[in-house]
């Protein structure tokens, strides 16, 4: 506690609680420039005082600016070093940089602090979260809804970690309790809408396209519109859900400022650059087996491929992991100037040293991995340094998968991203986008040779057991039962198909395009004239 002190002239010289609050103001009003001014003047004046350094960090984050935001965390957790929110924020910005094992040893130090608030308790659940360890985070989220029932984003956080290990019905349960205390909470609505099939006899419609009327201006109504689609669309409403989704989606797209041509040009310049000869040159790479790469677009069965994989009593399942991206972006800026593009980062990458690179990938990765021989990466993104992988590790695995054009592109269309995939949300655009992943895609083919296997996902679904033996003698592992009832598993899944691949294998969703043949023409004609066979043909 500070305590004010008093002049030679007998008046008080105010502590520094009031510039602190003035600051916190400024940064919550996007006044970024004045919060700065007063965050740094205080840290000049005060430097022993935590809360000070604290906000100071959240300017930097805020700027983007994180080498000096975490300076600022470390200044303020030495003033206060058990202060948790000022930890867990310095851990969220530890795995901003893709520093996931240092953000996890600040979350085992939490982990032994008692007591928590319940602020804090939530706060450590969702770094847990962020970290891909939602079985690890759920105990904190239900201390903190315990703690504060009537909190209904403690309540939202604990439906999502029930989501992701597969307590569905209490999900639903806990996100009818969110919406009854905050009936405006659209998140709520389309994170329950995806737990389970609608059916006439139990379905939301009705309680949200009043709710959608009422709010038909507020900024934040874009889950609602899919929510509504995947209701309508599990009713056979299908006009109508077509309609919901096509609104959600142009209200995303209206507000990203995204050119699709810039990454159809990035993935010609790979094309051109990342050839075998580019590739072979230079230095061998790291001689592990270890990693298993699973690629593809998001919602064409990377993740029901990663549950039968590490179904496998040998594999680990790693969920997404950002390392491989992030340790090549570590080397590139360490070769020389940023680049000023996604074309020159291409070409840079290819400086990168193969043997370096593999091994800090693979340090990355720990302690999480290599408590089993074998790992699974399923990061789709990892399609754009497939040939950098390869020559990295040149005996680890790929799996791509491959899904029918209109089918994938249509699954992508009606998926509400965080933050991600912004080609999803015009139909014109996802079909340049998917056609140039092709041509991508049928290049690494070439390029990567016999480490690499590419599956058909309606082959997957509608045969197989044959298919799953081909993927494990990919990748060097033995037949194993546990691996056809991959949906038997209890780990926790933390992407979109969280619902999904808890079921046995099911072919409802190919061809589920059709339904909307009339709607998706003008993805057809954009997939057509960049060269991609009708689907209907």
């Amino acid at each position: 506690m500070t305590i004010a002190l008093t002049s030679l002239a007998g008046s008080p010289v105010a502590g520094p609680e009031p510039t602190l609050a003035r600051a916190a103001a400024r940064l919550k009003s996007g006044s970024i420039r004045e919060a700065e001014e007063l965050a740094a003047g205080l840290v000049v004046r005060n430097p022993g005082y935590g809360p000070a350094w604290r906000l100071l960090g959240q300017v930097h984050a805020r700027k983007a600016a994180l080498a000096d935001a975490l300076h600022c965390y470390e200044r303020a957790l030495e003033c206060d070093p058990r202060e948790p929110l000022t930890a867990l924020e310095y851990a969220r910005l530890l795995l901003r940089l893709g520093r996931r094992r240092e953000a996890l040893a600040v979350a085992e130090g939490l982990e032994r602090q008692n007591p928590l608030s319940a602020a804090a308790q939530d706060g450590l659940g969702t770094l847990l979260t962020f970290a891909d360890e939602p079985r690890r985070a759920l105990p904190w989220f239900e201390r903190a809804a315990a703690q504060d029932p009537a909190n209904p984003a403690f309540l939202y956080n604990l439906a999502t970690a029930q989501r992701m290990v597969g307590d569905l019905e209490a999900a639903e349960r806990s996100l009818d309790a969110v919406i009854a205390a905050r009936p405006a909470d659209f998140a709520a609505y389309h994170t329950r809408a995806d737990l389970r099939t609608q059916t006439r006899e139990r379905n939301h419609v009705a309680q949200m396209l009043p709710l959608l009327a009422s709010v038909a201006e507020s900024p934040g109504r874009t889950p609602l519109y899919f929510a509504l689609a995947k209701e309508l669309e599990d009713l056979g409403e299908y006009r109508r859900s077509f309609e919901f989704l096509r609104q959600g989606c142009d209200l995303v797209r209206g507000r990203v400022s995204y050119d699709v041509g810039t990454d159809v040009a990035t993935m010609v310049k790979l094309i051109e650059t990342h050839t075998a000869a580019r590739l072979g040159e230079g230095p061998r790479g790291f001689d592990s087996e270890e990693p298993i790469f699973i690629v593809g677009l998001p919602r064409t069965g990377t993740t029901l491929v990663d549950r039968i994989i590490s179904a496998h009593s040998q594999v680990y399942s790693a969920g997404e992991l950002s390392e491989f991206a992030s340790v090549l972006v570590d080397e590139v800026h360490r070769l020389g100037p940023a680049p000023t593009s996604k074309q020159q980062f291409a070409e840079r990458a290819l400086q990168a040293e193969p043997r370096k690179l593999a091994k800090a990938y693979l340090a990355a990765t720990r302690p999480r991995t290599g408590r089993t021989p074998r790992f699974t990466d399923k990061q789709p993104l990892n399609f754009l340094y497939a040939g950098l992988i390869h020559r990295a590790l040149p005996k680890a695995a790929t799996v791509a998968l491959e899904r029918d054009p209109m089918d994938a592109c249509y699954a992508m269309y009606k998926t509400l991203f965080t933050s991600v995939y912004p080609f999803s949300y015009d139909l014109t655009d996802l079909g340049r986008y998917y056609a140039a992943w092709q041509k991508l895609l049928r290049h690494w083919e070439a390029t990567v040779g016999e480490r690499w296997l590419t599956v058909r996902y309606e082959e997957l679904v509608t045969n197989p057991e044959p298919v799953i033996r081909r993927i494990l003698s990919h990748c060097g592992l033995g037949w194993e039962d546990r691996c056809l009832a991959f949906h038997e598993q209890t780990a926790a899944v933390t992407t979109a198909s969280a619902v999904q691949v808890r079921r046995p294998i099911y072919t409802a969703s190919v061809g589920a395009w059709r339904r909307y043949a009339s709607e998706l023409q003008p993805l057809m004609q954009a997939l057509v004239a960049s060269g991609i066979p009708r689907s209907d043909d």
